[in-house]
C-alpha cells in the first residue's frame, strides 16, 4: 500500500469493520478478514469477475437498509480496488487476519474467503492447479482453508500445519504475489 494512503485505508477498513459487524449486517455477512481473503482472492483471480456476480457472497439476502447496503458496497469496492492497485503497483498485499489470544495471527477466516473466491469460477482455476510448481503457490491458503463441513482442504500432519499457521504473516503476501504474477503472465497483453 502507498505510504499516503494508510490513514485513509485505516479508516475505511474500521468503517467496514463496524459496519459488517453490526446488527443490521445480514446473518450470514463475512466478516472483514474473510472479506478481506475473498477480496484478495478475485484480485488475482485468472480473469475478472463482475461485482454483481459476486457481492452476493459477500452478504447473501443483502441488508434490509438498502441505503445502508449501498454504503457497505461502495466500501467493499474502494477496499477491493484498493488491493488491486496495490497488487499492480507492486505492493503485495497486507492481509487483514484476526489474532489470537496469544498474539499470533489467525488465517483460517482470510483463507476461507480466498477459496470463496475461488469456488465464484472454479474451472478457471484449474490451469495452476495442473501446474505442478504453480499449485505450489496454493499451499499457504489451502492448508488453513475448511470446506462447508469445516474439514481442512489439505490433510497436514500437526507439525507441518504450525509450521504454516506460524508463519502465515510470511507465506500468505507471497502466495497472494506468486499467484498474482502467475496469472498475469497468462494474460494476453
Amino acid at each position: 500500500m502507498a505510504e499516503d494512503d494508510f490513514d485513509d485505508d485505516a479508516e475505511l477498513v474500521a468503517e467496514l469493520d463496524e459496519a459488517l459487524a453490526s446488527e443490521d449486517a445480514p446473518e450470514d455477512c463475512m466478516q472483514l478478514s474473510e472479506l478481506d481473503g475473498f477480496l484478495t482472492g478475485l484480485a488475482v483471480a485468472p480473469q475478472a469477475v463482475d461485482p454483481e456476480e459476486w457481492l452476493s457472497w459477500v452478504w447473501g439476502e443483502g441488508f434490509a437498509d438498502k441505503k445502508l447496503e449501498a454504503h457497505v458496497a461502495e466500501m467493499v469496492m474502494d477496499h477491493y480496488a484498493r488491493i488491486v492497485e496495490d497488487l499492480d503497483e507492486g505492493y503485495g498485499v497486507d492481509p487483514l487476519l484476526w489474532e489470537n489470544p496469544d498474539g499470533s495471527a489467525d488465517a483460517a477466516d482470510w483463507a476461507d474467503g480466498f477459496m470463496a473466491a475461488v469456488d465464484i469460477r472454479p474451472e478457471e482455476w484449474l490451469p495452476i492447479l495442473d501446474d505442478e510448481t504453480a499449485r505450489l503457490h496454493l499451499v499457504p491458503i489451502l492448508a488453513l482453508a475448511c470446506d462447508a463441513e469445516g474439514n481442512p482442504l489439505l490433510q497436514l500432519s500437526e507439525a507441518e500445519f504450525k509450521r504454516v499457521a506460524d508463519d502465515v504473516e510470511t507465506l500468505i503476501p507471497k502466495a497472494v504475489e506468486e499467484i498474482h504474477a502467475y496469472w498475469r503472465a497468462r494474460q494476453p497483453d
